[in-house]
């Protein structure tokens, strides 16, 4: 969701107000935005309540130096990609909103490492074959060339299982 701009109410730190946008202002409605906003509410709830064994309240969340620190180094990270358009926890009063914030980060980062790296982890039937699935062709070209098959299948081989 971090393409969306803030005047369309982007960026989306929670997975599943992306697929919403997406589905009210772009048409998008998949059976695999569908079942990436379960799975991202699965591991929203279960942050939540990892985080209610540890913190009684939610200022308690908003107070905790280490996860302050976490969100301040995933901001700088994030903002090589995306700008000043992330939240500054400094300007937000409301610990509930904090809380959120902090949970929407970690259930995206679940996300990320299991059901992204799933989704782009198994392209590899895909472009083994440069003349259906090339990284790139060359203008006119119908189909990619022998050194863009070696550089996929090389890549295959060192990312794929």
């Amino acid at each position: 969701g971090m393409e969306v701009p803030p005047s369309e109410g982007g960026p989306f730190l929670n997975r599943s107000k992306y697929y919403e946008y997406l589905k009210n202002n772009k048409g998008i409605d998949t059976e695999y935005t569908r079942q990436a906003d379960r799975l991202y509410k699965i591991f929203k709830k279960f942050v939540l309540d990892y985080m209610d064994c540890y913190y009684p309240t939610a200022a308690d969340v908003a107070a905790d130096k280490e996860l302050q620190a976490m969100f301040v180094q995933f901001l700088h990270q994030s903002e090589m990609a995306v700008g000043k358009m992330l939240p500054d926890l400094r300007t937000i009063k409301d610990p509930n909103i904090i809380r959120e914030i902090y949970a929407d980060a970690m259930a995206n980062f679940m996300w990320v490492v299991s059901a992204g790296h799933e989704q782009c982890g198994n392209i590899a039937p895909y472009v083994q074959d440069a003349s259906f699935c090339a990284f790139k062709w060359a203008s006119g070209a119908l189909m990619g060339s022998k050194d863009t098959a070696l550089l996929q299948a090389l890549l295959m081989s060192f990312t794929s299982q």
